[in-house]
């Protein structure tokens, strides 16, 4: 029992970490993010506090009210530009502006 348990465990996170790393390769996909660019290197930090996910950094939570809006967990291009125009860091340049300059929507 406690095998099954414990290989039950080890299949449930890596399947999280597959769907949450999809979510990554939509963020590259939809803004043409180079694979060598510090941008693409920060992997899940471009939604996250660290780089290997837990807690949402400002973008991240903006983009979560929009999927919540959408009734959705699945992260589309579409749902991305809807967070274009916003400043989630409340630096006074938009989303969209850091992402095209390389830098970090959540931190920059």
């Amino acid at each position: 029992m406690k095998r099954f348990l414990t290989l039950s465990g080890l299949a449930a996170c890596s399947v999280v970490a597959l769907a949450l790393a999809s979510f990554n390769s939509v963020f590259t996909k939809t803004y043409n993010i180079p694979a060598d660019s510090p941008l693409a290197k920060a992997s899940c930090a471009v939604c996250h506090v660290k780089k290997f996910g837990g807690k949402l950094n400002a973008y991240g939570k903006d983009m979560q009210v929009v999927m919540k809006a959408a009734n959705t967990k699945k992260l589309t291009a579409e749902i991305l530009h809807k967070i274009d125009n916003l400043d989630s860091t409340k630096t006074g340049t938009k989303n969209i502006d850091k992402i095209k300059a390389g830098k970090n929507p959540g931190v920059d």
